[in-house]
């Protein structure tokens, strides 16, 4: 099943993709492995958190997985995608997507205990509560976050930048 919100005249795409399983586990050792309280930092958007840009266990098998998807259903290229581990009181800040190539942002939830991700335009908000496999996908302008969480563990999520083909 795949919604499209029309939040403020704008198109945001909410569907389920379930990642393959060897893959999934991979990402989830790897988080366990290093991403842990000792270790926890503030990074590009994410507070007291993890963003992990670079290479890890997974990564270039899940942008294959995800390039495939949506070239197909949306007409869209992945240009570059890194992790984010929250935990409780951690969060993303305001941002939006930018660069030459970037026409929309996506996050596909790699855990099910996951806070909103909050979309905001001209003092209006809009939520949407993921579970684990769902993805987002919207306008690389659309300001958004996430507000810090409230329970224990991890929410773990592949956020990506991508160009429309």
């Amino acid at each position: 099943m795949i919604n499209t919100y029309n939040l403020f005249a704008i198109p945001v795409f909410h569907g389920k993709l379930p990642v393959p399983v060897d893959i999934y586990n991979k990402i989830l050792k790897y988080t366990d492995e290093n991403c842990t309280d000792d270790n926890v930092k503030d990074t590009i958007s994410c507070v007291k958190g993890f963003q992990i840009h670079d290479e890890f266990d997974g990564k270039k098998e899940l942008h294959i997985f995800l390039h495939n998807y949506l070239r197909n259903i949306y007409s869209f290229k992945p240009l570059n995608g890194w992790l984010n581990i929250l935990g409780k009181g951690s969060y993303n800040k305001p941002h939006t997507h930018i660069g030459d190539e970037i026409t929309h942002g996506g996050v596909l939830y790699l855990s099910n205990n996951n806070s909103n991700i909050c979309f905001t335009r001209e003092h209006e908000v809009f939520e949407i509560t993921p579970k684990i496999f769902d993805y987002v996908i919207f306008p690389c302008t659309l300001l958004h976050y996430v507000l810090p969480g409230d329970n224990n563990s991890k929410r773990i999520s592949y956020a990506f930048n991508l160009k429309k083909e």
